[in-house]
């Protein structure tokens, strides 16, 4: 299973928190997402990870995708 972390700006209540983890989560291949609000990271875990398509949804959700944390 692979794994991605990335930086996600204007995370700020659980509602934020849960919306972000159910739209990420029902990418194809992704198994979870998991929003961490007071650090604003998002962990990914599945089978396939499409970045271009994480950002697409973070940003539709009207957050800042700040990138992959290495």
């Amino acid at each position: 299973m692979k794994e991605a972390r990335i930086k996600v700006g204007g995370m700020n209540c659980n509602h934020c928190k849960i919306n972000v983890e159910n739209r990420l989560g029902k990418i194809p291949g992704v198994h979870i997402a998991i929003a961490d609000i007071a650090d604003g990271e998002v962990t990914i875990k599945g089978d396939t990870i499409n970045l271009d398509q994480v950002k697409n949804i973070v940003e539709d959700l009207g957050y800042i995708y700040n990138g992959e944390i290495s």
